[in-house]
């Protein structure tokens, strides 16, 4: 190839990369400045992206986004060592030869942030779910916490009583569990129109005990629009686990908000274990809330509200997750995690999961 085609094709390519990303860019910005501008996104185009995405890639029983990320690291590794080799080898042509494979490669790049900024970073600034559920968020007094804490505790005790559990007085999921998720999505769905859109089966992670190492239960893909979940990790969370991702689904992204949500298509959901890991995906964050501002008495005479099963559970689900915590793996994960999050507008990072009280606590106290 003559030097004057091989520099136009590679110009080509990196004009390719710059646009895909500056349209990417600017629709980014464009929502982080203006609410009505996210709201309109989320409404016409976000849809048409998800939906195509959602139903090509929810044809396969497995992990599409698993699959992706593991041939994404491979396809980079071994491109790298073999741009490197062919760089080396090349004697004349080693510009031509590391121009060409970088220019490729900042295609691939600016298509994964285009897709990441349509299927995801743009819901980040929508109008919250609080506005389209009606609830007014407000500071609440220590009192009014612990009420509703028992209140929460009194509604997982009953949700105990109801659910299957195995021998190991584990919770039982239903043998249509990704079936049920998204009945459950969809019942919520025709309560809030806002939620009404396609969900997908949620799908098992194979390697989900490499997620447990990362401190990572469930994850939304963007690039396959996804909802996958860890079935390592206890049962009990996973119904809530699944919830919270699917709602990602509907463009609420953040936090807190797919957490409240996911609580709501539990306890909306009909089925016993769905309400039980609802309730006590609920209750976690609502006892951690308590902790911060009680005593340790006053703490500890609320804990002790627990039925003997929850208990036990709380227990096997720290246990579980303690084998992890001090790993370095762990560790880092939840750091890039708090970093993402802050990044895209949650200041308070990882503890944005924690803020689904402040929604919980609208709800149960906005009729009073």
């Amino acid at each position: 190839m003559e030097t004057g085609r091989w520099k136009k094709h590679i110009l080509i390519r990196w004009i390719t990369a710059a646009c895909i990303a500056a349209a990417a860019a600017a629709v980014l910005i464009a929502a982080r400045c203006s609410t009505a501008f996210a709201d309109w996104f989320d409404f016409t185009v976000y849809p048409v992206f998800s939906g195509i995405g959602s139903r090509l890639w929810g044809i396969f029983p497995f992990s599409a986004g698993e699959i992706f990320v593991i041939l994404f690291i491979l396809s980079a590794l071994v491109g790298l060592v073999f741009l490197i080799v062919l760089t080396a080898r090349r004697k004349g042509r080693r510009l031509r030869t590391l121009s060409s494979g970088l220019s490729w490669a900042g295609i691939a790049a600016a298509a994964l942030f285009f897709l990441m900024t349509f299927n995801c970073l743009v819901n980040y600034s929508r109008t919250p779910f609080s506005f389209y559920s009606g609830l007014t968020v407000r500071q609440y007094s220590k009192e009014e916490l612990r009420e509703f804490t028992e209140y929460l505790i009194g509604e997982a005790d009953k949700a105990a009583e109801n659910a299957e559990l195995d021998q190991s007085g584990r919770a039982v999921k239903p043998d249509d569990f990704d079936a049920v998720a998204v009945k459950s999505m969809e019942k919520l769905g025709e309560k809030y129109k806002v939620l009404d859109t396609y969900y997908p089966r949620p799908k098992p992670v194979f390697f989900s005990q490499v997620m447990s190492e990362l401190d990572i239960t469930g994850i939304y893909f963007p690039i396959t629009v996804e909802a996958n979940y860890n079935v390592a990790a206890p049962v009990s969370s996973q119904g809530f686990t699944v919830c919270h991702e699917l709602s990602h689904l509907s463009g609420f992204i953040r936090e807190d908000e797919a957490n409240f949500i996911a609580f709501l298509a539990c306890r909306e959901s009909g089925d016993s274990y769905f309400v039980y890991s609802g309730f006590l995906g609920a209750l976690t964050y609502t006892l951690n809330a308590y902790y911060s501002v009680a005593t340790a008495e006053e703490y500890s005479e609320v804990y002790s509200m627990l039925s003997p099963v929850i208990r036990d559970d709380y227990a096997y689900r720290n246990s579980y997750w303690e084998q992890f915590r001090e790993k370095a793996t762990f560790q880092a994960s939840a750091a890039i995690n708090d970093v993402y999050l802050q990044a895209n507008g949650q200041t308070d990072g990882a503890r944005s999961y924690g803020r689904i009280v402040d929604l919980m606590l609208a709800e149960y106290f906005g009729d009073k």
